[in-house]
């Protein structure tokens, strides 16, 4: 699983260019269960459409009001993404990568894959995604704050 190097090139050519994302200011990033790709919206509009995207300050922001929707009506809207300012690159630190999820039904926040551990905040994160799976990466700087590195189903 994951994309090879000429697409992820291809991915950020496409997202530096045509797109005009402002680096500067923070994009909110969610997976668009209509496309099966990620959304990138920036100011309230929707930018881009992409397979892969790296974020640095990145925010895991759920809507409650919107959870609760989803619970009450049992159909699925848009509440949930990270927030943070498109990189071309994180670090590439093994030992301090966590896979987050996110399911409303289950959680009320992003949660850690192995330990269920609420997420909010990381350095970095990293979404892709292909034809029928996707995965988000939380990736700390300081090797303290994470001890683990699993997949998450």
């Amino acid at each position: 699983m994951g994309l090879q190097f000429d697409d992820i090139y291809s991915i950020m050519e496409t997202m530096k260019g045509k797109h005009m994302i402002d680096t500067n200011r923070r994009v909110y990033v969610y997976f668009n269960l209509h496309k099966k790709i990620w959304s990138v919206r920036q100011d309230g509009k929707v930018v881009d459409h992409t397979k892969y995207i790296m974020l640095k300050d990145a925010r895991f922001l759920v809507g409650q009001a919107g959870r609760e929707k989803v619970l009450r009506e049992r159909k699925k809207n848009v509440h949930a993404g990270v927030s943070g300012f498109v990189v071309e690159r994180v670090p590439n630190i093994p030992d301090a990568i966590h896979n987050v999820t996110y399911n409303p039904y289950k959680y009320d926040t992003f949660v850690d894959c192995i330990d269920r551990e609420p997420v909010t905040y990381a350095d970095y994160a990293v979404l892709e995604c292909g034809d029928g799976w996707r995965n988000v990466e939380a990736i700390y700087e300081n090797i303290l704050k994470s001890s683990k590195v699993f997949a998450c189903n």
